[in-house]
């Protein structure tokens, strides 16, 4: 069995538990001691973080895509947030029962969970509706870009030819929904995991 859940404000983790898992596996685990249990387990977390950052590198910028959004176009500027994903996850806390992987990369905990985001420290925040806005401060885009002025709603650029381009929409808050494939698959890291624990056991019975 496995579960996904923040970790503090900041964190994702995948926390996954033998006794939920393939039961002729889980049964030569349990049969261990504690130590070598823990051991075996420690083995499988590592095959099993390998299999997940697998699962970002083949998936790649096209994972997070959403060309729906007023972000894409012309202008855009690739961030390469994905590869702050891929290479973000590291083998947490293991047991003689559990093994828990965990990722803090800014941003991705968020896009596990969804939900509301609030402004705090300032009275709006600053959504990007331009594609040369992606991946980019408001404060930043002003200074190195083009100046910003704030109308109803929005910060906005002027064009040499005098027309306004919104940049930025000011929002109190907003509702995001959890991204659908924001963690892998669970079979494409289980299998590994339990594969590796078992081989390693097995390797210390011989």
């Amino acid at each position: 069995m496995w579960t996904s859940s923040k970790i503090g404000a900041s964190a994702i983790g995948i926390k996954i538990n033998v006794s939920g898992l393939d039961s002729l596996k889980t049964d030569i685990i349990q049969s261990m001691s504690p130590e070598t249990r823990k051991n075996a387990l420690k083995i499988g977390a590592e095959s099993a973080l390998i299999a997940i950052k697998g699962y970002y590198t083949k998936t790649g910028r096209n994972n997070w895509l959403n060309l729906s959004l007023p972000t894409h176009g012309a202008g855009r500027r690739l961030t390469d947030w994905w590869k702050l994903v891929e290479s973000g996850w590291n083998v947490g806390n293991v047991t003689s029962q559990t093994a828990t992987l965990s990722n803090s990369s800014t941003g991705f905990a968020h896009k596990v969970t969804g939900g509301v985001i609030t402004a705090k420290r300032k009275k709006y925040l600053t959504i990007p509706i331009h594609p040369t806005a992606h991946g980019v401060r408001a404060r930043d885009y002003s200074q190195s870009i083009a100046p910003l002025f704030a109308a109803k709603g929005i910060l906005a650029r002027t064009e040499d030819d005098g027309t306004i381009t919104p940049i930025y929409a000011l929002k109190k808050s907003v509702n995001q929904k959890p991204w659908p494939t924001a963690l892998p698959p669970e079979q494409a890291y289980v299998d590994a995991f339990l594969d590796s624990a078992v081989d390693h056991i097995l390797s210390t019975l011989q």
